[in-house]
């Protein structure tokens, strides 16, 4: 009987899906690997060859990220990333579906708020409008002052 990763693994480097994989599981442990804000103004975008090509979400951040380059390479040295380069491009969505409101404070979201935020915003088409909306609703729910 022969161990599964003994298979697998000479299977993923002849596939070439070994970035692909790494990206995967660097995209799942993210806001784990980086706190905020750092981890709400950049995600992994695409991994090749050991460089990683990170979205930013803006000219700002994009400059304060550079001082940041060999700090962040080393917390992503265990994806076998040496090299990283940032793009302003879209950044994924947290998944832990946390708010800060009024300092250290944090408040969850619950599930049919995250639901009426989501339909509120879906039908507009214009982005900065959506996130705007979005961030408001956030803070009218997280007051304590807004109930559905």
């Amino acid at each position: 009987m022969r161990r599964a990763d003994s298979l697998i693994i000479p299977l993923v480097k002849e596939l070439r899906i070994e970035d692909g994989i790494r990206l995967i599981e660097l995209k799942k442990n993210w806001d784990n690997l980086f706190d905020e804000p750092l981890s709400s103004h950049m995600s992994p975008h695409k991994l090749s060859e050991g460089e990683i090509l990170l979205n930013v979400d803006s000219p700002v951040w994009l400059q304060e990220l550079n001082f940041y380059k060999k700090n962040i390479i080393d917390r992503l040295s265990s994806y076998g990333i040496r090299e990283i380069r940032f793009r302003l491009g879209r950044i994924l969505k947290s998944t832990k579906h946390i708010v800060k409101c009024q300092g250290a404070r944090v408040i969850n979201l619950s599930t049919k708020e995250l639901s009426y935020i989501e339909n509120a915003v879906s039908q507009i088409n214009d982005e900065e409008l959506s996130k705007t909306i979005r961030r408001t609703i956030e803070k009218a729910f997280t007051s304590g002052r807004t109930k559905l």
